[in-house]
Parts: C-alpha cells; structure tokens; sequence
C-alpha cells in the first residue's frame, strides 16, 4: 500500500481545523456563560467561571474589564 502523503496531510488538517473550531467554540460558550455570571454576581464570580472552565487568563481579563462590549456580549 503506497501512502498519498498530500491526502494524509490534507485530513490531517481538515480534523485539526474542526477540533479547533470545536475549541473556539467552547471558550466562547464559557466567555458567554462568565459574562452573565458577572452581570448577575459580580466581576470576581465571573471570572471565577470562566478560569473553571479553562478560558486563558489573558481572554477572560481583558473581557471582564474590557468595557466597550462588542455586540455579541450580553448587553
């Protein structure tokens, strides 16, 4: 059996863009839920939600103090 190296790495790629569009999503999902933890307990109660759920730290810093919201946030 003689292996197509291009093939390969073009499912190769095809699975490492989904898992990382998986991942993308997951942080996204914590930054959303953070969010409304911190709008209804506080900053401190958000951030801990999000470091819980694995959002690096640099991301749920710079949200949390960001306070021009992009129009995705909650509002």
């Amino acid at each position: 059996m003689i292996l197509d190296e291009e093939k390969i790495e073009e499912q190769v790629g095809e699975k490492l863009d989904a898992w990382l569009d998986r991942a993308d999503k997951d942080i996204e999902a914590a930054v959303n839920r953070g969010l409304a933890v911190a709008l209804l307990e506080g900053v401190s109660a958000g951030a801990k939600v999000m470091y819980e759920e694995g959002v690096p730290v640099e991301i749920s810093t710079r949200v949390l103090t960001n306070h021009k919201r992009r129009s995705s946030d909650w509002q």
